[in-house]
C-alpha cells in the first residue's frame, strides 16, 4: 500500500489491517451513529460531506446509507457501535483539537508557507476555467510528475450539471475544470439546483485499490478526509494529496430560489454562462455581462448546514485555493507545507504556470483574512443560536 505521509495526510499502510476499535472508542467518546443523529443530523448542522457514509460503505459493514437526503440506518444489525462515523464527522469536537494541532491551525486561515497568484499556461484549460485554471493545471502537474494516478473532482456537464468522478487523465480532468450547479441527486422527490457536490461518495470502495489519489474538496469534506488519516482507516489511506477550496458557503435553490436568483440577476438561468463565488456571488451571462449580487442577499439561498462552518480557506488541505485576493483570471494559492510548496515551485520553474507580476502578498492575504473572519464569526453566531458551545469549534 502507497503511504501519502510525506504530505500532510498521515494514512499509509497501517489502514488496510482495521482501526483500533479500543483506540477509537476511546478517542470519540464511545459515540455512535444514534449521537450522531442526535447531534448532529437532527439538529441541523450535517454538512452532508457523506464522510461517514463513505467508511461504512469502504469498509462493508454498509449499516448507514442516504435516505431522503440524510445520513441513517439501512442495516441497523450491521452497525458495530464503533464511534467511527461520530468522530470523523467534521461537526463533531472529538478530533477537532488533535486535527488542529496536526495542522498548526491558527486564526484566521490556518498556517501557510507561502501564497502565490496563478494562472494556467494551457489554453485548453484557459478555455474552460473559473478564476486561473490553478486546480486543473497542478492536478495534471501531480499525473505527470507520477506524484499521484488520478484524481477527484467533479466532472462539469453544464452550468448546471456536474457529478464526482475519479479522473485518471488530461482528457478527463478537462471535464472537471470550471464551476457550475449541480442537479442534487441525493435529495428524493426534490428538484433543488445546489452548487455542493458530493465527491467523497466516490470514494466508496476504492480503498482497496493500489492507487494514488488526489482529492479537490469543500472544507468539511477535506476535514473528514484528514480525521479519517488521523485514524488510519479506509478509503483515506489512498488519498495523496488534497486541494482544498475556499469556501463561503454553497448554495441550493428550490422553484422559489431559482426565480428568486432570476430576479436578483435579472435573467432567466438559461442565460448564465459561469458562476463564481469571491467576496460576492457573481454571475457571467452568455452575452458576457456580469452580475454581482452580495453574499449577505443571498442568505435565503445558502445552504442551512453551511452556515455553523468556520473554514473559510481549508486550513488543513495541501494547498488551498480560491479567486479571492487575486484579479481576474489568476488563483490565489496558498501552500501548507514545504512539500507542497517545492511541489508548486517546481510546477512554476516547468512553464506549468505564470505568476501574476502585479501580485501583493500582504494585501492579497489581509483580503482574504478579512473573508475568513467573516465565516468564522458568523459561524460561531450560528452554532450559539442551535445551542451549541462554540469553543469546541474554534
Amino acid at each position: 500500500m502507497w503511504d501519502s505521509s510525506p504530505f500532510r495526510g498521515v494514512g499509509g499502510d497501517s489502514a488496510s489491517k482495521g482501526p483500533d476499535l479500543k483506540k477509537i472508542r476511546d478517542m470519540a467518546g464511545i459515540k455512535t451513529f444514534e449521537d450522531l443523529k442526535i447531534d448532529v443530523i437532527d439538529r441541523g448542522l450535517c454538512s452532508m460531506c457523506r464522510g461517514c457514509v463513505t467508511f461504512c460503505s469502504a469498509s462493508t459493514l454498509e449499516a448507514i446509507s442516504i435516505l431522503k437526503g440524510k445520513p441513517d440506518y439501512v442495516n441497523l444489525e450491521n452497525c458495530l457501535s464503533c464511534g467511527i462515523c461520530y468522530s470523523i464527522c467534521p461537526r463533531t469536537s472529538p478530533l477537532e483539537k488533535n486535527l488542529r494541532e496536526a495542522y498548526g491551525y491558527k486564526m484566521p486561515i490556518g498556517t501557510y508557507h507561502d501564497a502565490y497568484s496563478l494562472r494556467t499556461t494551457d489554453l485548453q484549460i484557459q478555455e474552460v476555467c473559473t478564476d486561473g485554471g490553478f486546480v486543473t493545471g497542478f492536478l495534471k502537474y501531480l499525473m505527470d510528475e507520477k506524484v499521484v494516478d488520478s484524481a477527484l473532482i467533479c466532472k462539469r456537464e453544464g452550468i448546471w450539471s456536474s457529478q464526482p468522478m475519479v479522473a485518471m487523465s488530461f482528457k478527463y480532468l478537462l471535464k472537471g475544470a470550471g464551476s457550475s450547479m449541480t442537479v442534487s441527486s441525493s435529495i428524493e422527490d426534490l428538484d433543488i439546483y445546489t452548487t455542493y457536490i458530493p465527491s467523497l461518495l466516490a470514494l466508496k470502495g476504492m480503498g482497496d485499490f493500489p492507487t494514488k489519489l488526489a482529492v479537490v474538496g469543500t472544507p468539511c469534506q477535506i476535514s473528514t478526509i484528514r480525521k479519517m488519516q488521523l485514524l488510519k482507516i479506509v478509503p483515506s489511506n489512498i488519498v495523496g494529496f488534497t486541494v482544498g477550496l475556499f469556501c463561503y458557503e454553497n448554495f441550493h435553490f428550490t422553484e422559489k430560489g431559482r426565480r428568486a436568483l432570476e430576479a436578483k440577476i435579472g435573467a432567466n438561468l438559461s442565460k448564465v454562462e459561469k458562476i463564481n463565488v469571491k467576496d460576492a456571488f457573481l454571475v457571467t451571462l452568455k452575452s458576457g455581462e456580469v452580475r454581482r449580487i452580495d453574499l449577505d442577499d443571498l442568505q435565503d439561498l445558502v445552504r442551512p448546514e453551511c452556515l455553523p462552518c468556520t473554514d473559510f480557506t481549508n486550513y488543513s488541505a495541501d494547498v488551498s485555493v480560491g479567486g479571492l485576493g487575486s484579479g481576474d483570471g489568476y488563483t490565489t494559492v496558498l501552500v501548507r507545507s514545504d512539500e507542497a510548496r517545492g511541489m508548486v515551485e517546481r510546477a512554476i520553474e516547468r512553464g506549468y504556470f505564470a505568476e501574476d507580476k502585479e501580485f501583493e502578498k500582504e494585501t492579497s492575504i489581509r483580503v482574504v483574512e478579512n473573508v475568513a473572519r467573516r465565516k468564522h464569526d458568523r459561524g460561531l453566531k450560528k452554532l450559539k443560536e442551535l445551542g451549541i458551545e462554540p469553543d469546541s469549534h474554534e
